[in-house]
């Protein structure tokens, strides 16, 4: 390949990955915002079952946020291994993993909900239907976007991505820098809460710092791109 057409081909692996950032991060958000307050309601099954087309419509938004988790790790996967093969497949692995977590056990257990939500106010088994609807919270807590399990692959991958990124100057370091940052303090927050029984409300706002920043990456990448000038011989494994 040309070094022309290398350019052409990294400029649109920048506009890709920043698109699909901005997918993965704003679609969960905009999903959430449809769906949530119902699902975690009191007397969930009943308020789901009034509002199902809202609650699909925020689950299909949120599940286009989670199929582009996986694109992200194998479209940026080209640039991060001139820099390390090592670091590039363990960041395609941890976004792939991501999404097959949260399909798997987010996605599945809310969309189960919509079924136990009609077979409640069918007037199946009550009890049963509860005790059904206990598991798939449970499940969640470590699951979901906001579980702990979930939070400690996104931390890994997030790691993998920062430090490349940081140590090649793929992007200005101040934004890798940040990066790092963010998820430390999403680290700290995972860790916290595995000793206490709840997280206070403030809490999220702890998640501002990792969503502005993906938000300022991805913009670098649309319209910036990678500077892959300063990958040299001395950078690759």
């Amino acid at each position: 390949m040309t070094e022309s057409s290398q350019a052409s081909a990294d400029r649109r692996t920048g506009v890709i990955v920043g698109v699909l950032f901005i997918v993965a991060t704003s679609f969960l958000f905009l999903g959430e915002a449809f769906y949530k307050s119902y699902i975690d309601a009191e007397d969930a099954l009943t308020v789901i079952a009034a509002n199902k087309p809202v609650v699909v419509l925020g689950l299909g938004i949120e599940l286009i946020c989670i199929l582009s988790m996986p694109l992200i790790g194998a479209f940026i996967y080209p640039v991060l291994c001139r820099v390390s093969t090592g670091m590039a497949l363990t960041y395609f692995f941890i976004r792939g993993l991501e999404g097959v977590i949260l399909i798997t056990v987010a996605q599945t257990n809310k969309w189960a909900m919509l079924s136990l939500s009609e077979a409640y106010v069918a007037g199946a088994d009550r009890a049963a239907i509860e005790a059904s609807l206990t598991l798939i919270r449970a499940q969640n807590e470590w699951g979901d976007t906001a579980g702990l399990l979930y939070n400690v692959i996104f931390v890994i991958g997030a790691v993998c991505l920062y430090s490349v990124l940081f140590r090649a100057r793929l992007i200005p370091r101040w934004i890798s820098v940040w990066g790092l940052l963010a998820i430390a303090v999403l680290a700290g927050t995972v860790v916290f809460a595995l000793f206490v029984a709840e997280l206070p409300g403030w809490a999220l706002l702890l998640l501002v710092p990792i969503a502005v920043q993906e938000m300022v990456m991805a913009l670098w990448f649309i319209f910036r791109g990678f500077d892959v000038s300063a990958v040299t011989p001395n950078h690759l494994k």
